[in-house]
């Protein structure tokens, strides 16, 4: 069973998989900068769930060290007992939840289990920032794969996966974002990427993520290059994905099925 909610209009869900109750890189108030606001300053333009609305949970997971993953004050407010995410945020988590449980994933510890449901990490194979990796979540008949920055799968991803069961639901973002190289290039790799990823992969379900057409100030909104894809009557021309793609245009609980 998958039930799914989103948090915002970017990247923050709630994920309840087989019984298993994820807040997913949760980001509801004020803004998210990238080391300097003249270097990157970004803000949500539609107003994220309220607190007071987020449904209970059993822990957070960060799948990127980034702060538009790990934001800071939303942790703050959320104070969960429980946090899951790359080994690197774990000096970050310790200061902001001093209290929280730290679950800490790397190439090392790849695959940790909590309430019977496998968490996998998948590394990406670039060494220098910006560094996006991916997760995947298994029970015993079903898969979710976390791919928030999208993800090139190389074939010991795939061996790492293989005793993996069918993949209900992918997260991944629909648009191009595309930086100058000195800046860290591509950051969502666009469409052909997801159709790549539904031939690896073979998901039931795509939701796309991570594709809010945010308020953006910095260097870095000057030189980007979006090209959108994420429009539902834009996605009608690929067969592979009519009969995969659900929309998100709310905050409503769903079922995925």
């Amino acid at each position: 069973m998958i039930n799914l909610q989103r948090l915002n209009m970017d990247n923050s869900w709630f994920l309840e998989f087989e019984g298993l109750k994820l807040l997913i890189d949760p980001w509801l108030e004020g803004v998210e900068i990238d080391y300097f606001s003249w270097f990157n300053k970004q803000w949500h333009r539609t107003p994220p769930l309220d607190y007071g609305k987020v449904p209970s949970f059993d822990a957070v997971l960060i799948t990127q060290k980034y702060p538009d993953h790990l934001h800071q004050v939303t942790l703050e407010k959320l104070q969960p007992k429980k946090v899951i995410g790359p080994k690197s945020i774990q000096k970050e988590i310790k200061k902001t939840l001093p209290n929280a449980e730290f679950i800490g994933l790397d190439k090392h510890q790849s695959k940790i289990s909590i309430n019977d449901i496998d968490i996998y990490f998948l590394p990406t194979r670039r060494a220098i920032d910006p560094i996006y990796d991916g997760y995947v979540l298994s029970s015993e008949n079903e898969s979710v794969y976390l791919l928030s920055h999208g993800f090139s799968l190389d074939e010991q991803h795939l061996d790492s996966l293989a005793n993996v069961p069918t993949c209900s639901l992918m997260f991944t973002p629909f648009n191009l974002y595309k930086l100058p190289f000195f800046l860290g290039g591509v950051v969502s790799p666009g469409i052909e990427s997801v159709e790549k990823l539904c031939e690896q992969i073979q998901p039931k379900v795509i939701v796309p993520t991570h594709d809010e057409d945010k308020h953006a100030e910095g260097i870095v909104s000057k030189f980007a290059k979006i090209e959108w894809s994420a429009q539902p009557e834009d996605l009608l021309k690929y067969p592979w994905l009519t009969d995969r793609y659900q929309a998100f245009s709310d905050y409503n609980l769903k079922r995925i099925s």
